[in-house]
């Protein structure tokens, strides 16, 4: 068996080279952060600057806003009021012209609140169960004009109409990007 003797002598020589590595190695880790800093600092420079998305925003709330009105019963019935129809009929081309307008409008949900658009679509639904009680209500030969007169009547009501609340929560979001 052969026995390593260490000398002192030995163990200060090996404690020297355990120091210079180390030292060594701090300043190739300083050099390494520097250079990282420099880089990134130079990678941030040529970076395009973040778009603001604000006027993003605030189209997608005016897109809103013209959904929430459009979407309104009152309106609906103004727009689409024809005589030559029956009620059922105009009832399923409200209901189409809904489903129709949020569709076209559901990429704004990207751009808003999801509390908004949560509201809008509760908007939508909401007036789609009204038209189709609203047409339940009604005699099966009804015609296109007393259903326009039931929906009026039923806005005109202490019937708040969602359209109205939900108008008023996109204002709300809208002051809060201005």
């Amino acid at each position: 068996m052969i026995l390593l003797e260490i000398t002192m002598q030995d163990m200060q020589t090996i404690l020297i080279i355990f120091g210079i590595v180390l030292v060594m190695l701090l300043g190739i880790l300083v050099y390494l952060m520097s250079e990282f800093k420099s880089l990134k600092a130079t990678v941030d420079l040529k970076r395009p600057a973040a778009p603001d998305n604000s006027l993003l925003r605030l189209q997608a709330y005016e897109r809103l806003t013209l959904l929430a009105d459009r979407m309104s019963l009152k309106n609906l019935v103004t727009r689409m009021h024809d005589t030559q129809y029956s009620a059922t009929e105009l009832a399923a081309g409200l209901i189409e012209t809904i489903r129709t307008e949020y569709e076209h409008n559901i990429t704004q949900q990207n751009y808003v609140n999801p509390e908004v658009w949560k509201a809008v679509t509760n908007l939508k639904e909401q007036n789609i169960y009204i038209i189709n009680e609203l047409t339940a209500s009604l005699p099966p030969d009804a015609s296109a004009l007393d259903f326009s007169r039931t929906i009026l009547q039923y806005t005109t009501a202490d019937n708040a109409e969602l359209s109205s609340i939900v108008l008023s929560a996109i204002q709300y979001e809208v002051k809060k990007l201005i």
